[in-house]
This record gives structure tokens, C-alpha cells and sequence, in this order.
């Protein structure tokens, strides 16, 4: 054993300087995947504002045009309310004068009848039909007299007064207009 020769330890390792290699990372620049600001020409120029300034900025350019568009839709429901508002005045003014010739037309039917209840019922009742006939025209003058907003009001009122007559009124003329609706469907 004393004719092998001893074996060679490795010596530690001693870490060599990359002096050379440290060197060309050194001298090369830096690649970055985001720029700079000062490299930004835009930026430069411009600082950008703070984003909660941008947000307020932005906030209340939305106001003005919220309320910009509210304007302009309450102008246009306006317009459209004055439109339907005169239509509606148009057609109760129409029915009015229809419903006043009519009461004319009822008076006259009435007082035509007067002489015939004279003659089968006696003159008594021939003048309670000539004081309704009476009362009707005078009924149909009111009407044709008063406008609109006048009945309008005259109507509430009369309904807050006595809304047990208003509603009873209201079913009887329903009645009769169901009966004349009904009896002229039948004839055609």
C-alpha cells in the first residue's frame, strides 16, 4: 500500500471574478418593458392631471349632460301635455254642444208630448211635462253657456256634496244609455 501514490484532494474552489463578463452587462443599457415618463414626448409636454381630477373632471361632464337631456325631455313632455291638454279642451268642447242639443232636442220632444198627456191624462199633467221641457232648455242654455273649467268645477263640486247622488246619477244614466246602446243595436 505504501507504492500507491496518495490521492490527489481537490482544492476548494476560489470562485473566479467575471470581470469580464460583469463588464459588457454594465456597458449595455437597462431594457425595460415599461417607458418612462421623460421618455414620452406627450408627457413631457403635458403633465397628466391626477386621476381623481380626471374622475371629477369626467363626473361632472356627465352632470351637465344629465341635465342637459332632462331639459330637453321635460320641454318636450311639456309640449306634448299643452298638445293633449288642447286636444282633450277640443273634445269636451265639442260634447258639450253635442250634449246641450240634445237637451235642446229633449225639451222640444217633451213639450211636442204636452198635448198629448193633456188629452189622456188631464192638463195638470200635460203642465208638469211643459215645466220639464221647460227646465230642460233652460238646463241646455246653462250648458251651452258655461265653459269647460266652469262644469269641471261645478261637477267636484257637486260630487263632494253628495257623492251617494253623484254615484246613483252616474248608474241611472249608465242604465239608460245601455238600453238606448242595446235598442238601437237591435233595430239594425
Amino acid at each position: 500500500m505504501a507504492d500507491t501514490p496518495p490521492k490527489a484532494t481537490k482544492a476548494p474552489s476560489r470562485a473566479k471574478p467575471k470581470a469580464a463578463g460583469t463588464a459588457k452587462k454594465a456597458a449595455a443599457p437597462k431594457k425595460s418593458s415599461t417607458r418612462t415618463r421623460a421618455a414620452s414626448p406627450a408627457a413631457a409636454v403635458t403633465p397628466r392631471k391626477p386621476i381623481r381630477e380626471q374622475i371629477d373632471a369626467t363626473t361632472e361632464n356627465l352632470r351637465a349632460e344629465a341635465t342637459r337631456k332632462a331639459n330637453e325631455i321635460g320641454e318636450e313632455v311639456g309640449r306634448l301635455y299643452g298638445q293633449a291638454s288642447e286636444k282633450a279642451m277640443d273634445v269636451a268642447r265639442s260634447g258639450k254642444t253635442r250634449a246641450a242639443e240634445g237637451l235642446e232636442s229633449l225639451a222640444k220632444i217633451i213639450d211636442d208630448s204636452a198635448v198629448t198627456v193633456d188629452d189622456k191624462l188631464g192638463a195638470q199633467y200635460g203642465d208638469f211635462a211643459r215645466s220639464a221641457a221647460q227646465t230642460v232648455t233652460n238646463l241646455a242654455g246653462q250648458l251651452e253657456e258655461k265653459d269647460i273649467e266652469e262644469l269641471v268645477a261645478a261637477t267636484r263640486d257637486f260630487v263632494r256634496k253628495s257623492p251617494a247622488v253623484a254615484i246613483g246619477s252616474a248608474a241611472v244614466v249608465g242604465f239608460m244609455l245601455a238600453r238606448l246602446l242595446r235598442g238601437s243595436g237591435d233595430k239594425g
